[in-house]
């Protein structure tokens, strides 16, 4: 069995263009804090600030400027989670959101990737809109589902036997291989991730495309394996994304057991 390669070809992001890619201009540096009336609070505020612009240079100089406070990290939020509490009065979601006050370096490698996935999105899509826009794949998904009517009792709004079989219909939407599945797979996770990067609350997928992405996912327990390395590659992609104990889990594994290959 060899790979399908329409297939492949429709779920395969668009190649980065370094032309399109744009240096990072040096950002102004954020204004000092006197939010919070503690001195110590409001320098790590502004350090954070910093480290948000996403600025390599001024990551590094705001990292570099908190080894000055002395006061350990877990003082210096518990005493920032005090404060908002006080000025929340006592709001559960805003004292949540002061966990990782003073842990700035973990904010700066978040910061880092998001802004990687930023330039990476622009890269290869140009301008935001066209990273929202519906990609061939995304179209593709949607024409197969056209007039499928959602079952209210489905947790993502399909029968799945229906949509299966209107997926079906269409061999550049059918995986042949579980490297084309994982291929998919990739596809997918790699466009939420572009987009949740570059805006706020991007949302979920279509759900005609999420329907295509649980589909090839229920492939996995269909299609055997033609060897050794494809069995584990995906018996390792399951618990890499703890999926072992979705509903399809136990006859994904059956099958990568006892697919026959040699």
């Amino acid at each position: 069995m060899q790979d399908n390669q329409a297939f492949r070809a429709l779920f395969t992001l668009p190649p980065v263009q370094t032309s399109a890619s744009t240096a990072l201009s040096i950002p102004e540096t954020p204004a000092p804090k006197n939010e919070t009336g503690d001195r110590e609070l409001d320098a790590v505020l502004w350090l954070r600030d910093c480290i948000k612009t996403a600025h390599p240079a001024l990551i590094d100089k705001a990292l570099e400027a908190f080894k000055q406070i002395k006061t350990p990290a877990k003082d210096l939020e518990d005493r920032y989670s005090k404060y908002v509490a006080r000025v929340s009065n006592g709001h559960f979601a805003a004292v949540l959101m002061t966990f990782g006050f003073a842990n700035l370096e973990s904010l700066a490698k978040s910061t880092m990737e998001r802004q990687a996935r930023k330039d990476e999105a622009l890269s290869r899509f140009g301008s935001v809109d066209g990273l929202f826009a519906l990609t061939p794949a995304e179209t593709a998904c949607k024409v197969a589902l056209k007039g499928l009517r959602k079952d209210k009792e489905a947790l993502w709004g399909y029968d799945h036997a229906k949509a299966d079989a209107r997926f079906m219909k269409h061999p550049e939407l059918v995986p042949s291989t579980l490297a084309d599945c994982l291929h998919a797979d990739k596809y997918e996770r790699s466009l939420y991730w572009l987009r949740s990067a570059s805006v706020d609350m991007a949302g979920d997928h279509w759900p005609e495309f999420q329907e295509h992405v649980d589909f090839c996912f229920r492939q996995l327990a269909k299609i055997a394996p033609r060897n050794k390395a494809e069995a584990l590659a995906v018996f390792e992609h399951l618990e890499e994304h703890e999926a072992t104990d979705r509903t399809e889990g136990p006859a994904i594994i059956r099958n990568l057991i006892a697919g026959g290959w040699a």
